[in-house]
């Protein structure tokens, strides 16, 4: 009985202590959203001390320490927080800030370079990165850095390709579009040649053999007065080639607009070589010098009406930013 007893409140106790460390850790996210960073520390420090293997404590009381100046504590905590975790984006990405704050700008390289290695998406990385670059004499790179930033929605980056690519800026045009962030997208692969450059997005825990929905964004430079309906009708002629039974169907489109656009849905139930059903909605839009054609898919025979509506408010979101 006494043994049992013994284990029944080893249980007990662990349950507790690990209840207390998350306890803590709310309270300092409360406060840490109410930027009292002083008292968000005090409770991300009782739940390190309640649970010494708490990344996320770690890197919010990093986050908060950094944001009161104290860059050597949030050094220590951005560390830890990578030890315990090598593969935590954004405590690379503070630990770069804490040097960039100290005007430590070539240690900071290294922790940018991961973090854009371990999630190309990140706008912020890649224009600290190209300033930091443009600074040190790596223009070309520096350029390349906020040009896809830009393209991620990063609206600074076109401040900072006026200021340090000059009359680059003037040749190009890009289509902003930002992919939900509590969607967890990442990039899963990026491929340029020629006139043509594609990105492709999938889910954070996904991966390009196996995902459960695709985002896609496509350009091609020098297309100019691209009828609507003809790049809808490119778009199911190729689609049957792999599946003969896709089914188009015509949504939306404006020809009048600054710049003209299409919505239309190509189903597929199956492929030439592959079973599995694919449905894609697109939106494709004229800019004055490239063609933007992206779509988002499912693996199902039809997308459900809510899902079509979802994601026509999502490509009507995009806007052209001539460079």
């Amino acid at each position: 009985m006494k043994g049992i007893l013994t284990v029944l409140l080893l249980i007990f106790t662990l349950t507790i202590y690990g209840q207390t460390a998350e306890e803590y850790l709310e309270k300092g996210i409360e406060k840490h959203e109410k930027q009292d960073f002083k008292g968000a520390i005090k409770e991300y420090s009782k739940a390190i001390k309640a649970d010494k293997s708490n990344k996320l404590a770690y890197y919010n009381r990093g986050s908060c320490q950094l944001a009161l100046k104290e860059y050597k504590s949030a050094m220590a905590d951005f560390d830890k927080t990578i030890k315990l975790d090598p593969n935590f984006v954004k405590a690379y990405y503070s630990r770069a800030t804490v040097f960039a704050s100290q005007q430590k700008y070539l240690e900071a390289l290294p922790d940018l370079d991961k973090t854009i290695a371990l999630d190309p998406s990140t706008p912020n990385a890649l224009t600290l990165r190209g300033q930091i670059r443009a600074q040190t004499g790596r223009q070309e790179e520096a350029c390349l850095d906020f040009k896809r930033a830009l393209e991620l929605g990063e609206a600074q980056a076109e401040q900072y390709l006026i200021q340090f690519c000059g009359g680059e800026v003037q040749s190009t045009e890009t289509l902003l579009l930002e992919w939900p962030e509590e969607e967890n997208w990442k990039v899963g692969s990026e491929q340029e040649s020629g006139e043509i450059t594609l990105v492709e997005y999938i889910h954070a825990d996904e991966s390009l053999e196996d995902w459960t929905e695709f985002g896609s964004m496509m350009t091609v430079k020098g297309a100019k007065n691209v009828p609507m309906d003809k790049a809808m009708n490119m778009m199911i002629e190729q689609a049957k080639k792999m599946a003969p039974k896709a089914k188009l169907t015509f949504i939306e489109k404006d020809e009048s607009a600054e710049y003209p656009w299409i919505i239309f849905i190509i189903e597929s139930p199956e492929y030439n070589i592959d079973n599995t059903p694919e449905s894609q909605l697109w939106y494709v839009v004229q800019g004055k010098t490239s063609l933007f054609m992206n779509f988002r898919a499912i693996k199902e025979a039809k997308i459900p009406t809510e899902l079509q509506d979802k994601w026509m408010q999502f490509f009507k979101t995009a806007r052209i930013v001539e460079q």
